[in-house]
């Protein structure tokens, strides 16, 4: 036998001192890229990427501005995005940037995103991965080397051993935050989206902890870090004007940030309440908003208080609002039609939860059985990493489907759990997930057909009712289908898992030949084993990933019908924010008013066509035509073209933000 085995902890620990960088006075640029692309072939090894190019856009047009503001211009930057759902990014020196997709469905504008990619950034600008030893931005990337069970390393508490080599040090942490804010304000975004940031980041980890598992690892407590952005000349109180801060909340308005925006403005106005341009800027916030009766006055006051430019701006907005309602006539429909669909809605969504729920409890006896299988089999896993292993040989090849085996474990486990998990329950007092959001949505279409009288922003939406009825049901039916996609994978897994357990026993027993690589006879009789447990885990990971791609359906429907509840289809004024919104996220505006109305679509699906557009390369007006051809919905086609359900999911909900972001009432838990 010439593979010891270890426990995890005994291996991480063994990597980590081997992966010590050197010092940084040793160590120049050339090297430090040189390095840097030896450990990116090795993150790809661990990771799948996610080549979504929508949000690969995303990614480089936020990295673009940023880096053409760094010192360094002899580092090449690049970022990956990387199949994860933790929320996390983290960089290994050389200008290779990684950003887990969890933290992308996190992040709740282009600001924010631009602070945390400021931060990796400003990591590299300090060459922090090449002065101190065992950095924790290393720690994700040792860890998936360490073991093929990675996904599995947090639950068994070996973190906090590892975590003694690998804790990054304070003062790096800090001094990234503090270059990444400074480089995020001279790219033009706002810099307090690094504390809405770290206020998001500190709700998340009171709802759901595990999520941030990694994150808490590698960085300073949040209000700790808070305590020290405020004191940066970007953040100071007592060092930022006035005209400062109404050019960064004028930036948020501009770039469709209305709700956030609208809170700068309001801000600016209790220490300078005759601001006249703080005012006209505010009532187009709240214009965007629906508060037309405030927006119409805010303007009003802006006009009395303001320059006659001002003064011209606020008239002319005040009376293109009217001359939008004016188009329209909102008459009470009759009412009793509505609420009897929306109880036969209701009907049907309690017999789905019922369906959902004996799927789910399933599903998590079953992630019980397969942790603890793991859990053994890991213990049997060789010691590789004291072995000089030959590039093009038997051992290498051994190695590499050992770790595309990894890769198959995480995407099987970690999305099946996600689906299982994230469907929630309504279970008194342990409400959760995406049936709670449907039965939220449920009580929020009913409260206005209890009003007398209905409200125009209200009556404006009742037509879309059925249609919102309908969506709800889909997303019931996407969350059943998902959770027997998962419950699916798993159960390939717990067989595949039986093809690698024999794998790993015959591994164990393989023999050197002198040249140092496992013997040829040994070889042969790994490959048809090696290639079973390689093949039979890929089938459990293309089931998880078909899963969660039904799951981010789901979630998807929900995120067109908030767009939808939101009122944003009148009058013609306000539907015209949402096109701004959408040319910001997607570099399309969807499409206009008329044609929207005429092609009798919901302001959602003009969403939802605008990013499925974008995201493959056509028009929206060619997405409604295929919906229409084919009798299917918007989400359906994205689904067909192929499109990534979460790509759909992160720029639906972006959208849905920018109405409704408030990272204070967030952070108070309300």
């Amino acid at each position: 036998m010439i593979f010891r085995r270890l426990t995890h902890a005994t291996l991480i620990l063994a990597l980590l001192c081997a992966s010590i960088p050197a010092p940084a006075r040793a160590v120049s640029t050339q090297s430090e890229i040189l390095q840097a692309k030896g450990s990116d072939k090795a993150v790809l090894e661990q990771y799948n990427v996610v080549t979504d190019p929508l949000l690969n856009q995303w990614i480089n047009d936020v990295g673009n501005r940023l880096w053409a503001q760094t010192a360094r211009h002899d580092v090449p930057y690049n970022i990956k995005i990387l199949d994860s759902q933790d929320v996390n990014s983290f960089t290994i020196g050389g200008g290779y940037i990684y950003i887990n997709e969890g933290a992308l469905d996190f992040v709740q504008s282009d600001d924010e995103l631009s602070g945390i990619m400021g931060h990796e950034t400003g990591h590299n600008e300090r060459r922090h991965t090449v002065t101190l030893p065992a950095k924790a931005n290393a720690l994700d990337l040792l860890f998936g080397i360490a073991s093929i069970f990675s996904p599995f390393i947090y639950r068994f508490g070996q973190i906090a051993e590892a975590g003694i080599l690998a804790k990054q040090s304070r003062q790096d942490e800090l001094q990234a935050d503090q270059y990444g804010l400074l480089l995020m304000t001279r790219a033009g975004y706002d810099p307090d989206a690094m504390v809405s940031f770290m206020s998001h980041l500190g709700a998340l980890e009171t709802q759901t902890p595990s999520l941030l598992d990694k994150y808490l690892a590698d960085h300073p407590g949040f209000p700790d870090r808070v305590k020290h952005l405020v004191g940066y000349d970007q953040l100071d109180p007592k060092k930022r004007t006035t005209e400062q801060l109404l050019a960064q909340a004028i930036h948020d308005e501009d770039t469709a940030r209305y709700n956030y925006a609208a809170l700068k403005f309001q801000k600016i106005l209790k220490g300078d309440p005759n601001n006249a341009d703080a005012l006209l800027h505010l009532g187009e916030s709240q214009i965007a908003l629906g508060l037309t009766e405030k927006g119409q006055q805010t303007l009003a006051e802006a006009a009395e208080k303001g320059t006659p430019e001002t003064r011209k701006v606020a008239l002319s907005n005040i009376k293109a609002l009217r001359d939008s309602q004016n188009k329209f006539t909102l008459t009470r429909p009759n009412l009793a039609p509505l609420r009897a669909a929306l109880e036969d809605a209701k009907g049907r969504e309690a017999q789905s939860v019922t369906l959902i729920a004996a799927r789910r409890d399933a599903g998590r006896d079953q992630i019980k059985a397969i942790n603890a299988r793991v859990q053994n089999i890991s213990y049997g896993v060789p010691d590789l990493s004291r072995i000089q292993i030959r590039n093009g040989g038997r051992l290498e090849s051994v190695v590499r489907n050992l770790n595309a085996m990894g890769r198959s474990i995480d995407a099987a486990f970690n999305k099946s759990s996600l689906v299982i998990n994230g469907t929630g329950s309504l279970e008194r007092n342990k409400e959760s997930g995406l049936v709670k959001e449907n039965n939220e949505i449920f009580k929020e279409l009913a409260a206005p057909l209890a009003l007398d009288p209905v409200p125009a922003q209200s009556l404006s939406v009742l037509s879309s009712y059925p249609r919102m009825f309908e969506d709800l049901q889909l997303s019931d039916s996407d969350m059943i289908r998902g959770l027997d996609a998962s419950r699916t994978s798993l159960a390939l897994l717990d067989v595949a898992l039986g093809d690698l357990d024999e794998f790993i026993k015959r591994l164990t027993r393989a023999q050197l030949d002198f040249g140092g690589d496992i013997s040829m006879a040994d070889y042969n009789a790994l490959v048809p084993l090696m290639r079973r447990a390689g093949d039979n885990l890929s089938r459990a990971a293309i089931a998880g990933s078909q899963a969660q791609q039904l799951y981010n359906l789901a979630r998807a429907r929900q995120l067109q019908t908030r767009i939808t509840m939101l009122g944003i289809g009148y009058p013609e004024d306000r539907y015209a924010t949402l096109q701004h919104s959408l040319q910001a996220r997607v570099h399309n505006d969807g499409m206009d008013f008329s044609t929207m109305t005429h092609e009798d679509l919901t302001p959602g699906e003009v969403a939802a066509a605008a990013i499925v557009a974008a995201d493959t390369n056509t028009t929206p007006q060619a997405i409604v035509a295929e919906a229409k051809a084919g009798n299917r919905r918007i989400v359906d086609v994205a689904n067909a073209r192929g499109m990534h359900g979460e790509a759909l999911e992160i720029f639906l909900g972006l959208v849905y933000l920018d109405y409704t972001d408030d990272p204070e009432k967030e952070a108070k838990g309300h």
